[in-house]
């Protein structure tokens, strides 16, 4: 029984965790058309719709995270464990994010933001919730930069799931949401850690220096 828990468990959440929340307020709430190669996100209905687009899809994603916690809860119920089903229900929703099976643009896809594990998250546990986010806004205002905010969230996930008195199976389930939330921004840590992002941008700037040069004919 618990076996077939933990299956139900990781198909619905994946399930959940692929839906293009944003895309969908996109066309369903203001009629848009097709962006073509744009990528639909909360940016982009910002810039669209201003706060209102924003509202709209944060709601249908925190909807969306009450569902999947909710999922995990009452299936693990049975078995005694409902937190630990919570917390399959945040780390198959992280695994989607990170390796969607269809990574389309529209319809399914994973566009690897945030919000939606940081929703599901406030749902499994408000006090992980306040330590995780309020660790990541300081990195992203310190650094601005997206990947060490999310790896900050994920270093403090497991840290602090042990310092609240969490168990050792609730620690190493934090563990692994916190390897697949890196793995999410693997490419970008890796630049940053690496130096290759100066590097990009080092080539990027004598080609922009010339085209601002008179009689570059650019």
């Amino acid at each position: 029984m618990m076996v077939l828990s933990v299956f139900l468990i990781a198909v619905l959440s994946y399930a959940l965790s692929l839906l293009d929340v944003c895309g969908l307020v996109s066309r369903l709430a203001f009629k848009d058309p097709a962006p073509g190669d744009a990528r639909v996100d909360y940016f982009f209905l910002y810039r669209k719709h201003k706060w209102m687009g924003v509202g709209y899809a944060l709601v249908a994603d925190l909807l969306r995270a009450l569902v999947t916690v909710l999922i995990g809860g009452m299936l693990m119920k049975g078995s005694g464990f409902p937190s630990v089903g919570k917390l399959l229900a945040l780390l198959f929703s992280l695994i989607g994010q990170a390796m969607p099976l269809l990574p389309l643009e529209r319809g399914l896809s994973s566009k690897r933001e945030l919000i939606f594990p940081a929703l599901t998250l406030l749902f499994v546990d408000w006090r992980l919730f306040l330590v995780c986010v309020a660790l990541a806004v300081l990195v992203m205002a310190l650094t601005g930069n997206r990947a060490l905010m999310a790896a900050a969230a994920a270093v403090a996930m497991p840290l602090f799931t042990l310092i609240f008195g969490g168990w050792w199976l609730k620690v190493v389930l934090a563990l692994f949401c916190a390897a697949a939330l890196i793995y999410c921004y693997w490419d970008e840590l890796a630049d940053v850690f690496t130096g290759r992002g100066a590097k990009k941008n080092a080539k990027k700037r004598p080609a922009d220096e010339d085209a601002q040069k008179p009689g570059s004919g650019k």
